[in-house]
C-alpha cells in the first residue's frame, strides 16, 4: 500500500481532516472519502482541505466510491479516484519523457461522475504546454490546466466523455470550455464523415501525446494566476470584529446657584445668575365719616324771691346758694342777700327779697317755667324761708356741630395700613409684572414707607361730616429665571467629560429645585447633573491589539475600549489574521460632542456630535 494514505470517518469534521493532512507522511496524499462522510456534503470543504494541502507542501488526491463526492472533490479542483488501486496505478504510470509534449496524469480523471466537467469527443487534441523535466513554473501551471486522464470508452469508435478534473482553485463558472476537434481528413470524410480510428486516449496512470499551440498555453496560465489569485482571496482566513464603545458615568454633580440681583449675567465660574428685583406700587384709600361732635352751651338765667317767715331775726343767704326746683334742676344765687325779720304788728309781714340766679348746668334744662323754683338752699328751714321764681328762668343752649376728632384720625391711619399692606401682598402673589419664565419669591417682599396724599393732623378739628384719606407706597419683591441654573449644570457636566471622550447626546439629566430663601434674603437652587460620556475609538488603532491573538485574547485586549464581538472564518481559524485585507474592524456609531476640557478625536465617529460615522473598518469578510 502507497504511504499517504488517510482513511476518513463518516464523522470526521474538517478540522481533523486537515490536520492528519498536515501530519501525513510524504508529499503526496490520498484522502479516502466514505460514503456519507460530512466532508462530502459541501464543495467548500474540498476547497479548503485543498488550501490547506498547499500551506502543508503536500499534494492532495480524492478516494472515493461515490460519484457524488468525486463530482464535488473534482469541482474543487483535486485529482480523484475510485478506487485505491486506481489511485496506486496512476502513482505507478511511466514517466513522460524530456523531448514529448505530455502532461503527466498527477489529476485522474473520474468517469463516474460526467455531469461535474466537460467532455472531450474521442478525436479531441487538447494543447497543453510541456512539461520541462525540471517542473518548471511554466510546466506546473500547464499541469493545472490539463485534464485528467479517462477509465476507458464506453464502446469501439464510439466518442468517449473524460471528466477532466479543474485546477485548484477553478470554480464552476471559471472551467475552461472544451477545446473542439480539428478538422476531419479527406480519408475520414470518403469514409463517411467519420474515423475509423479513434486517437489514443489516455487511461489512469497513462499518458498522451498532444499539440501545444502557444496562444492556448498562454490563456491556460493567465487562467491558472486569476484562478489562483481569486482562491486565495476567498479562502484566506478573515476576521470581523465589532467594537461597541465604552460608555462611562459623568457625575452626579451637586451645585448651589445664587441669584443676585446685582449680577448683570451669568458667572458660571461662581455659580451666580441675576436676579431681577422688581417694584410694586401699592395704594389704598377710604372715606371716613366723622364720628366726633364740637358742642356749644350756655347757662339759663332768671331770679328767685326769697321770703323770711322769721320773726325773730334777720336770715342772710350768700351769693352762690343753690336753690332748685321740685325735678332737681338747680340754680346758684349771683349775690347776697339779707332779709329782716318778719313784722307781726299790728299785722304779720314776712320779709322778702329777689336775687338773681343761673342754672349750673348748662343748656336749655335750666330753662324753667315760672313758681317751678321750690327748693331752699341747704341748711335753710323751709318753714321759716321760702323761694320762689316769679318769671321762668330763660338763656339755656346747646349747639352741637361735627368735628374730626385727633382719637379719629389715627384710627382712620391704622385702618388704610393694613389695607395698603394686603393690597402689596396681593400684588405679590400676582406677579408684580415679573417677565414670563421668572417665578417670585413672595418672602423677598420688601413694603416701602407709605405716604398720605394729605397730612391727616391737618383734619382734626374741622367741622365735616366725613373725611377721605388715600395712602400709598412702592415696595420691591425679587424674581428668578431659573433657565440660567440648567446652562450652568450643563456646562459643569461638560468641563467633566474626560480627555479622549465624547459626551453623549441626550445623556445629561439636571434636577433643579423650586429654589430657596435664606435667612439674609438670599435667592438659591440647589441642582444636580449628571450625564454619559463614550470613549473616542480609531479603529485603525485596535489592528496591531487583536492580530495573531485568539478571540479571548482580542476581546480582553479591546476591553478598555468598550464590548467587542470576534468572528473568525472559517470555523476551524483560532486566531485573528494579521493580513490587513482580511481584517474588518467596525466601531459603532455614537452620537455625541466634545466635553468643554476634553478634545476628541475626529476619527472615530467623524466630526465631533456626528451620528452615523463608524471609526474605521477594514475589508468585508466573505
Amino acid at each position: 500500500m502507497a504511504e499517504g494514505i488517510v482513511y476518513l470517518d463518516v464523522d470526521d469534521e474538517i478540522t481533523s481532516a486537515a490536520s492528519r493532512i498536515r501530519s501525513a507522511p510524504g508529499t503526496k496524499v490520498a484522502l479516502v472519502v466514505p460514503y456519507g462522510s460530512r466532508i462530502a456534503t459541501s464543495r467548500i470543504n474540498f476547497r479548503l482541505l485543498s488550501r490547506e494541502a498547499v500551506v502543508s507542501n503536500r499534494r492532495l488526491s480524492v478516494i472515493a466510491g461515490d460519484a457524488g463526492s468525486r463530482a464535488l472533490a473534482a469541482s474543487a479542483g483535486l485529482p480523484v479516484f475510485a478506487t485505491i488501486a486506481e489511485y496506486e496505478a496512476a502513482l505507478a504510470g511511466p514517466k513522460p519523457s524530456a523531448d514529448a509534449d505530455v502532461v503527466t496524469a498527477e489529476a485522474v480523471a473520474v468517469t463516474s461522475a460526467p455531469e461535474a466537467a466537460p467532455t472531450i469527443a474521442a478525436d479531441t487534441t487538447a494543447e497543453v504546454e510541456p512539461e520541462a523535466p525540471a517542473r518548471s513554473k511554466r510546466g506546473r501551471a500547464a499541469r493545472a490546466g490539463a485534464a485528467g486522464a479517462a477509465a476507458g470508452a464506453a464502446a469501439a469508435g464510439s466518442a468517449v466523455s473524460p471528466v477532466v478534473a479543474p485546477p485548484v482553485g477553478v470554480t464552476d463558472e471559471t472551467r475552461p470550455i472544451a477545446i473542439p476537434s480539428p478538422p476531419v481528413g479527406p480519408a475520414e470524410r470518403g469514409r463517411g464523415g467519420a474515423s475509423t480510428e479513434a486517437p489514443p486516449m489516455p487511461v489512469a496512470g497513462g499518458r498522451r501525446r498532444v499539440a501545444t499551440p502557444v496562444a492556448v498555453a498562454i490563456g491556460a496560465v493567465a487562467l491558472a494566476v486569476v484562478v489562483v489569485g481569486v482562491g486565495a482571496y476567498l479562502l484566506l482566513p478573515s476576521a470581523t470584529i465589532a467594537v461597541t464603545p465604552r460608555e462611562d458615568p459623568v457625575g452626579p454633580i451637586s451645585l448651589t446657584i445664587a441669584a443676585d440681583p446685582a449680577a448683570t449675567g451669568v458667572d458660571a465660574a461662581n455659580s451666580r445668575i441675576p436676579a431681577i428685583q422688581l417694584d410694586v406700587p401699592a395704594e389704598a384709600s377710604q372715606t371716613f365719616t366723622t364720628t366726633g361732635r364740637h358742642v356749644e352751651q350756655s347757662t339759663a338765667s332768671g331770679s328767685v324771691t326769697f321770703t323770711n317767715y322769721d320773726t325773730g331775726g334777720s336770715n342772710t343767704v350768700p351769693s352762690g346758694s343753690i336753690v332748685a326746683t321740685q325735678s332737681g334742676i338747680r340754680f346758684k344765687t349771683l349775690a347776697t342777700v339779707t332779709l329782716p325779720a318778719a313784722a307781726f304788728f299790728p299785722v304779720f309781714v314776712p320779709s322778702q327779697r329777689s336775687v338773681a340766679v343761673s342754672a349750673l348746668d348748662p343748656g336749655p334744662s335750666g330753662n324753667v317755667g315760672a313758681n317751678t323754683i321750690r327748693v331752699v338752699p341747704q341748711g335753710e328751714n323751709p318753714e321759716l324761708l321760702h323761694v320762689n321764681n316769679p318769671n321762668p328762668t330763660s338763656g339755656g343752649s346747646r349747639t352741637e356741630t361735627p368735628e374730626i376728632k385727633k382719637a379719629e384720625i389715627d384710627k382712620a391711619i391704622t385702618t388704610l395700613q393694613k389695607t395698603l399692606q394686603a393690597n402689596f401682598t396681593a400684588a405679590v402673589a400676582a406677579g408684580a409684572g415679573a417677565p414670563a419664565g421668572a417665578k417670585v419669591f413672595p418672602t423677598t417682599a420688601r413694603i416701602g414707607t407709605p405716604a398720605f396724599d394729605v397730612d391727616p393732623t391737618t383734619l382734626v378739628g374741622q367741622a365735616l361730616e366725613t373725611f377721605d384719606l388715600r395712602i400709598s407706597t412702592t415696595g420691591t419683591v425679587i424674581a428668578v429665571d431659573p433657565t440660567p441654573v440648567r446652562a450652568i449644570a450643563e456646562a459643569q457636566v461638560r468641563s467633566k467629560v474626560a480627555q479622549g471622550h465624547l459626551l453623549v447626546d441626550g445623556s445629561i439629566q439636571i434636577d433643579v429645585d423650586a429654589g430657596s430663601v435664606g435667612e439674609d434674603g438670599q435667592v438659591t437652587y440647589q441642582a444636580t447633573a449628571r450625564g454619559s460620556q463614550v470613549v473616542v475609538v480609531d479603529a485603525n488603532q485596535l489592528r496591531a491589539l487583536v492580530k495573531g491573538k485568539t478571540v479571548a485574547e482580542a476581546e480582553a485586549a479591546l476591553q478598555p475600549y468598550g464590548s467587542a464581538r470576534v468572528t473568525l472564518w472559517p470555523a476551524w481559524v483560532t486566531t485573528v489574521t494579521g493580513v490587513d485585507a482580511r481584517l474588518s474592524i467596525s466601531v459603532a456609531s455614537q452620537a455625541g460632542s466634545p466635553g468643554s476640557g476634553a478634545s476628541a478625536s475626529p476619527d472615530a465617529y467623524g466630526s465631533p456630535g456626528a451620528q452615523g460615522s463608524p471609526g474605521a473598518s477594514g475589508s468585508t469578510a466573505p
